[in-house]
């Protein structure tokens, strides 16, 4: 009984921590978390893809999906911020005008955005921005002519400037 008491004392002496340990765990604790990334999300900035739209038929095969997430024409300069998945390989862009034009006032040209994902599997979320001229695209290649340009589900107003 005696034995049984003793091993009692001896169990909680050494299960018990001070006031102190205790303090001292948290603030090492709380210190860990304010150096770790809070949901494990790290973003990366991708610099801007420069291409040159071109007029042809579309035959593209092997495409992957892109967002158009934004889009602003500036002078001939179409700028697009986009979002794909990838980011284990080069990622490869076009922007394709379709030869045929509607006969409206102005006229109607569609065109694609085609990405190329190069057999990329990664699932990265990546967002980018495109720069892409379109003055191949443009109706007339006098300043002032205008054109609109139907991608994407939106229709953006071209007008051709002489640089």
């Amino acid at each position: 009984m005696k034995n049984l008491m003793i091993l009692t004392l001896l169990i909680l002496a050494t299960s018990c921590k001070t006031t102190k340990d205790m303090e001292a765990k948290n603030q090492v604790t709380q210190i860990e978390n304010k150096t770790k990334p809070s949901g494990g999300i790290t973003e990366r900035i991708h610099d801007p893809i420069i291409i040159k739209a071109k007029i042809a038929r579309n035959d593209a095969k092997n495409k992957a999906s892109v967002q158009i997430l934004g889009s602003n024409i500036s002078e001939n300069t179409l700028n697009l911020k986009i979002g794909y998945s990838g980011g284990c390989s080069k990622h490869k862009f076009e922007f394709i005008g379709n030869p045929m034009i509607s006969k409206s006032l102005p006229p109607i040209r569609s065109a694609e955005l085609i990405h190329y994902a190069n057999g990329d599997t990664c699932r990265e979320y990546i967002e980018q921005e495109l720069v892409i001229d379109i003055s191949e695209l443009a109706y007339l290649k006098e300043g002032g002519s205008s054109i609109k340009l139907n991608f994407a589900d939106t229709t953006l107003l071209y007008t051709y400037t002489e640089e």
